[in-house]
């Protein structure tokens, strides 16, 4: 009877402490190559806006490495150095001697990482979406990174590659998508995923502050094997220079074998 209550107790011990356990914090983050609203190239603001919000997995989207625009500045290793995370880079568009695409960054050990290559119907720049699984909490949490394109073919067509990426492990989508979550392609997503965006308070606070676009294009979505616990777009005196985009994060939390079979 001992051994069953020790069992018991220490049951209900690893339950609770998966309950307290921190969020997973994930953040969506346009650099536009690291040049901001006032034409100034400045990675170590990009990296400060990252370690102040505490996120623990970065997906960024215009990325350089190698070209002659930034300096030649390979700005994956140099977010990896200054965040001290593991910075993945995953190329899409090779021009002027170097690479432009994602990245992840991450404070979590990797699994295994791929870049895929979009639909690119209508011949316009070339998109991809990165992949990395890390391990969180002793369990695999894949972590895709995507920028789509400009028109409504492209997205809609990309989004359909996108969706049909993941397995059963639980995922997180994050990237700019260039359309509202009510478009097509962001319709096909939702229809798989969760879109953090609507457990926010109305009305959607936009994530360009640029006045041309004054729109929320930068999404989050998770699979059903998460919850999402908070979401917000980061909108303050340094985002609203650093880049033409605001940083959006969430954090979730597994759900457990329990929580999922009710």
């Amino acid at each position: 009877m001992t051994t069953i209550l020790l069992c018991l107790s220490m049951s209900l011990l690893t339950v609770a402490a998966a309950d307290e356990a921190p969020g997973l914090a994930v953040m969506s983050y346009n650099i536009h190559h690291a040049e901001g609203m006032d034409g100034k190239i400045d990675l170590d603001r990009i990296a400060a806006v990252v370690l102040e919000s505490g996120a623990d997995i970065v997906c960024f989207q215009e990325v350089d490495k190698n070209l002659p625009r930034t300096a030649k500045q390979d700005m994956p290793a140099l977010l990896g150095e200054k965040l001290k995370m593991e910075c993945i880079f995953g190329p899409n568009y090779y021009f002027d001697g170097g690479e432009y695409g994602n990245a992840i960054a991450t404070r979590l050990p990797v699994l295994k990482s791929y870049n895929t290559a979009l639909p690119n119907p209508t011949n316009k720049e070339p998109r991809g979406c990165l992949s990395v699984t890390v391990e969180w909490q002793g369990h695999p949490v894949e972590i895709l990174c995507t920028h789509l394109g400009l028109t409504g073919l492209e997205r809609l067509s990309q989004a359909q590659a996108i969706a049909a990426l993941p397995g059963d492990t639980p995922h997180i989508l994050a990237g700019d998508m260039n359309e509202r979550i009510t478009a097509p392609g962001m319709k096909l997503l939702s229809e798989q995923m969760q879109a953090v965006v609507l457990i926010e308070e109305e009305p959607v606070v936009n994530s360009c502050p640029t006045p041309i676009a004054r729109t929320r294009i930068d999404l989050i979505f998770a699979s059903s094997g998460l919850d999402i616990l908070s979401s917000k777009v980061i909108q303050d005196e340094r985002t609203k220079v650093a880049s033409d985009h605001f940083p959006c994060i969430a954090s979730f939390k597994l759900k457990l074998d329990s929580e999922e079979k009710n």
